[in-house]
């Protein structure tokens, strides 16, 4: 019984070891790990990031992969935008645009320097009106596209807040097929 104690114990740190595994930093901005996206669609939104990056300083990061296998997207987020170093380092002025797509997940995780002009709220609502319309009908390059250009808005301080959906249902960041 102490044996299969010990066995179901290490397999546990074992799948938890696996699920927390962060990849390493590409040299691209938009990294498709699920394979949903084309080659075009991948090569213009990379071209788009790019520009703004290197027009504002402000750097998007788009990832796609298929599951967080169990492992919280708020923890997977966090260590994978602190891990790739989005953004400059000493400004902090990062973003990440993440979707885990058989989870049906999605998040956008902000560095400290962008709070002030992009809030968690604000986040959400890009996530509910921009990215969640177009996943829901498997448009999720035109999401994804929206998306960074309402991020993209934001750190310019030219982006108006659209209405929180007509149910009045408060923002969330996950779940975008509910």
């Amino acid at each position: 019984m102490k044996k299969l104690f010990v066995y179901t114990l290490l397999l546990l740190f074992a799948q938890a070891a696996v699920a927390q595994e962060i990849p390493a930093r590409p040299n691209t901005l938009v990294n498709d790990y699920a394979n949903v996206l084309s080659q075009q669609e991948r090569a213009a939104l990379e071209q788009k990031l790019v520009r703004f990056s290197d027009s504002t300083t402000v750097q998007i990061a788009v990832v796609l992969i298929q599951s967080l296998d169990g492992y919280p997207i708020e923890d997977y987020t966090y260590q994978l935008a602190s891990k790739w170093g989005i953004g400059q380092k000493d400004k902090n002025n990062g973003a990440l645009v993440f979707a885990a797509i058989k989870d049906h997940k999605v998040r956008i995780e902000i560095g400290y320097g962008l709070e002030g002009s992009t809030p968690d709220i604000l986040a959400k609502r890009i996530i509910n009106n921009d990215i969640k319309p177009y996943f829901k009908q498997e448009q999720l390059f035109e999401g994804l596209d929206e998306a960074t250009s309402s991020l993209m808005a934001l750190a310019k301080g030219d982006y108006e807040a659209k209405a929180p959906d007509k149910q009045g249902k408060k923002p969330s960041g996950v779940g975008f097929f509910a």
